[in-house]
C-alpha cells in the first residue's frame, strides 16, 4: 500500500511540473494581423460624367508591401494577385486578412500589374484580363448602344508614408488598411473635359489618370474612412 502511495505521489509531482513547464514556455505571439479592404473612392457605384458612365471596373492589385520602420528585411510581402469590380456590390471590399509579424511599417506600397501565367489559378479563373491589368466597361452619351471597353496593360507602384508608423504589437495585434481608387477622375482631361475611351489618343491621359487615382490609408475604426 505505501509502495502504492507513494507511486501516486511521484506520478503527481511529475504531472505539476509538466503542465507548469507547458505553462511557462507558451509561445509569445509575434505576429498581427491586417485586414485589407479596397473601395471605389467615388461617389456612386455606376460612375457618371457629362457623357461617360461606367458600368464595370476591374482591376489587378499584383503585390501590397509594408515597409518596415526598422529596415529592409523586416519588410512584409503580400504577392497573392487579386481582381476587384470597383462598382459592383457593397462599396467597401474585403481583399484579405493577412498575418504580418509585429512591428512598425512606415510605408505601404501597392503594385498594379498584368495578370499573367505565372499567376496560376488567378490566371486560369480570369480570362478577359489575362495579360492586362485594367478592363473598364461603360457606354458614352447616356446610350447604352454606345458601349465602350477599355483595357490597359499599365504597371504602376503606388507607395503611402504614413502619418505616424503602423504599429502592430501585444497590445494592438490588428489594424485595416483601405484602398481607395477615384475611378470618377479617369476620363476626365485636366481641364475637367470628357475623355472618350474610344479614342486611342486619349489613352496615354486615361493611363495617367488610372496611375493617380489610388489612396491608402489606415483605417483602425473599421468604417470605410481615413482615419486622418
Amino acid at each position: 500500500m505505501m509502495k502504492v502511495m507513494k507511486s501516486l505521489l511521484i506520478l503527481s509531482f511529475l504531472s505539476f511540473i509538466l503542465v507548469n513547464c507547458s505553462e511557462s514556455t507558451s509561445p509569445t505571439p509575434t505576429e498581427g494581423s491586417i485586414k485589407i479592404s479596397i473601395r471605389n473612392g467615388s461617389s456612386t457605384f455606376a460612375k457618371t460624367t457629362s457623357t461617360i458612365t461606367i458600368t464595370e471596373a476591374r482591376i489587378v492589385i499584383d503585390e501590397i508591401e509594408f515597409e518596415s520602420s526598422l529596415g529592409d528585411s523586416l519588410d512584409f510581402e503580400f504577392e497573392q494577385p487579386f481582381i476587384q469590380d470597383l462598382v459592383s456590390g457593397n462599396n467597401l471590399h474585403e481583399i484579405e486578412s493577412v498575418e504580418v509579424p509585429f512591428g512598425s511599417y512606415k510605408e505601404t506600397e501597392i503594385e498594379i500589374d498584368d495578370l499573367d501565367p505565372k499567376d496560376g489559378d488567378v490566371y486560369a479563373q480570369n480570362p478577359v484580363l489575362q495579360d492586362i491589368s485594367v478592363l473598364v466597361k461603360g457606354f458614352v452619351n447616356g446610350d447604352s448602344s454606345e458601349a465602350f471597353v477599355f483595357t490597359s496593360d499599365i504597371e504602376a507602384e503606388q507607395e503611402k508614408e504614413f502619418d505616424q508608423p503602423l504599429v502592430l504589437d501585444e497590445n494592438s495585434p490588428s489594424t485595416n488598411i483601405v484602398i481607395s481608387v477615384d475611378i470618377a477622375g479617369w476620363f476626365i482631361n485636366d481641364q475637367g473635359q470628357d475623355l472618350d475611351p474610344r479614342i486611342s489618343e486619349n489613352r496615354s491621359i486615361i493611363e495617367d489618370n488610372i496611375e493617380a487615382s489610388f489612396e491608402i490609408f489606415e483605417d483602425e475604426d473599421d468604417d470605410g474612412e481615413d482615419d486622418d
